[in-house]
């Protein structure tokens, strides 16, 4: 068995009860644990007894003659009653110390190896009865046993030992050792490349981990030593440190107390930079895909407001007639002698409100196609659909649709961006028309309702009495590409379904009772509730 190990401090502590109980009933000045160091004998625990000559920590020569070296030497118990009186004795160096009589036994590790001895000495003839000799051997199976117990720890800390030792010189992640002040003691060739420093510089003492952490970091770091030397480990945390070139690299790290003492620190280290740059990427694809898709989306929008651009200047038309109709009308009062002012106050009221309509038509034209980066607005659902409403009723009109609101009332606000919601609703508004305006026979039904979705969010219906759907169009009804049209680009649903997803809602599609189709979505009202 490898030696030295050192025994811990509650054992020495334990073992220096046991010699001086046993000094104690025995009644002798001395009680010792001897332990063997070669090419000497120590003094390792010494009984705290009146008239003991010995002092722990005292070392004398082997080879010497001593009573604890025979017994060691023949791992056999040794009782000299008067060394005076005993030719083979009385030479004996412990007489010169007044230490004529003597019992000991030997102490061995689990593997036999010889520790040192358990030993009583007085100043006087002692014959030590067969109750004092059973005491002492009893006493020295109790060390025996310690020591059985230190050999089994020691053994398991050198198996984990080993195991970090080839964890660290496979070089498969970084790992650092370091005192609980942070000077790296030793590091692996994996941690050395990783910050770009030498083995020299290691072995030179000047690195510490503290000073290769950025300020930044530090509080983190700080947490964590702490952590390791209250608790032996910590938690995993990412952090950086600064490359010997002043670069930095990002790393991921945890800890934990290792030694005897618990006074060096071992920390594994992982490299951090390819999934950063993975991250980066990943977040630079998803900007470019929120781009295009904000594109596709503009787009989609254009080319919805371009096919209602005749029923939309029909739209216009009308208060822009009106209000000619009324200038004109002024324009008579005012010629009259004398004029009616009251009738050309009443002509340009009507002037200001017909105005104001177009002006109204003219805003949700623009806000509609313009670009702009999405917005995380409170909204009434209600009034963001009757916005799109008064857009399509000139394409209500055209093809001979009835067209009803079922709004209810009471409903909470949710939170997204108008326009891009106003573009679902639109899809489906212009999607139902042009579904019904391919039926011959039959009344054209459009139904759009709002309701509440659970207690969490608002439910949009747009029912229709179309042709309804097959279960082979409901299938593939929102992926990208697919219509059901001669002239679509099947962008649309598939648009409206990613709006929906990203306001954290869902959109589907059912049939209608008797014919023609319900497309519903649901918006929650909180931003949290979208996943």
């Amino acid at each position: 068995m490898p030696r030295p190990i050192q025994v811990p401090s509650e054992i020495i502590q334990k073992w220096q009860e046991i010699v001086d109980l046993l000094a104690e009933v025995m009644h002798v000045p001395s009680a010792l644990i001897m332990k063997v160091e070669p090419p000497n004998i120590k003094v390792f625990i010494s009984s705290e007894s009146e008239g003991n000559p010995y002092e722990s920590d005292e070392v004398a020569s082997l080879n010497t003659g001593l009573y604890c070296e025979t017994v060691m030497k023949t791992r056999q118990p040794l009782l000299v009653p008067d060394a005076l009186r005993d030719e083979e004795w009385k030479s004996n160096p412990d007489i010169k110390l007044g230490m004529i009589s003597y019992l000991g036994f030997p102490i061995s590790w689990p593997d036999g190896e010889i520790f040192g001895t358990i030993c009583v000495l007085d100043n006087k003839r002692n014959e030590y009865g067969e109750l004092y000799r059973k005491l002492l051997l009893q006493w020295r199976d109790v060390l025996q046993t310690d020591l059985r117990s230190i050999a089994t720890l020691q053994g398991e800390l050198e198996e984990r030992e080993a195991k970090i030792r080839r964890l660290v010189d496979a070089n498969i992640i970084g790992v650092l050792i370091s005192d609980l002040e942070g000077q790296i003691i030793e590091a692996n060739d994996a941690f050395l490349n990783m910050v770009g420093y030498t083995r020299d510089e290691v072995a030179s003492g000047r690195l510490s981990w503290p000073e290769m952490t950025p300020a930044e970091w530090q509080a983190a770091s700080e947490r964590a030593a702490a952590q390791v030397k209250t608790t032996g480990a910590c938690e995993v945390f990412e952090k950086e440190y600064v490359r010997k070139d002043g670069s930095r690299v990002p790393v991921l790290v945890g800890a934990a107390a290792v030694g005897r003492t618990q006074s060096e620190g071992i920390a594994f280290v992982l490299d951090l930079t390819e999934r950063k740059r993975a991250e980066t990427e990943a977040r630079e694809s998803e900007r470019r895909y929120r781009e295009a898709q904000m594109e596709l989306a503009h787009a989609n929008r254009v080319t919805t407001m371009g096919e209602l651009a005749a029923s939309i200047a029909h739209e216009l038309n009308q208060p822009i007639a009106a209000a000619f109709t009324n200038a004109q009308a002024a324009l008579r009062w005012l010629s009259i002698q004398p004029p009616d002012l009251e009738e050309v106050r009443q002509a340009l009221g009507r002037i200001a409100k017909d105005t104001n309509r177009a002006g109204d038509v003219i805003g949700r034209i623009r806000d509609l196609v313009k670009k702009a980066p999405p917005r995380e607005d409170r909204l009434d659902i209600n009034d963001t659909i009757r916005d799109v409403v008064v857009l399509t009723g000139g394409e209500v009109v055209k093809n001979g649709v009835s067209a009803q609101t079922q709004f209810a009332e009471g409903l909470p606000l949710i939170q997204g961006d108008r326009i891009q919601l106003q573009q679902v609703i639109l899809n489906l508004i212009i999607n139902a028309i042009e579904a019904m305006s391919r039926v011959g026979e039959g009344s054209r039904r459009l139904l759009i309702s709002t309701g509440k979705d659970g207690q969490d969010g608002v439910l949009v219906a747009v029912q229709d009495s179309g042709p309804g759907l097959t279960p082979a169009n409901q299938e593939h009804l929102f992926e990208a590409f697919y219509t059901t049209k001669p002239s679509g680009l099947g962008m649309g649903l598939s648009i409206c379904r990613s709006i929906i997803e990203a306001h954290g809602g869902r959109l589907w599609a059912t049939a209608n009772v008797p014919r023609g189709a319900v497309f519903q979505f649901t918006v929650p009202t909180r931003p949290e509730s979208a996943s």
